[in-house]
């Protein structure tokens, strides 16, 4: 055998599977390079304003409920909890779930 055969690639043209466009590789590729790549997201900036299962969901934290128990009342999975909480998170600007509570009953004082 050559040395140079060694280093020989075969390139074969795919349909990517995420766009479906047809592009050739000498690799196992199932996604084009266009596809790879991360999308640009615009920095859309979320509603500061809690919705109503959000609030639910801070209710029972407040009362020291866990994701499996706030999951439980509300019919949702842990996941889903999960989820609400970040985008809680995120929504309050706080990072914890006791941040959340303070942040929640100073919150809720100052509407009364």
């Amino acid at each position: 055998m050559h040395a140079d055969a060694q280093h020989l690639y075969i390139t074969v043209s795919r349909n990517c599977y995420r766009c479906g466009l047809e592009f050739r590789t000498a690799q196992r590729k199932l996604i084009c390079n266009a596809c790879r790549r991360p999308k640009v997201r615009p920095n859309k900036p979320l509603s500061k304003r809690l919705t109503l299962r959000e609030n639910q969901v801070v209710d029972l934290l407040i009362l020291g409920k866990l994701n499996k128990e706030i999951a439980f009342q509300l019919h949702l999975s842990e996941g889903t909890v999960k989820t609400y909480l970040s985008a809680i998170f995120q929504k309050t600007g706080v990072t914890n779930r006791t941040e959340l509570a303070v942040w929640a009953l100073t919150r809720r004082e100052s509407a009364a």
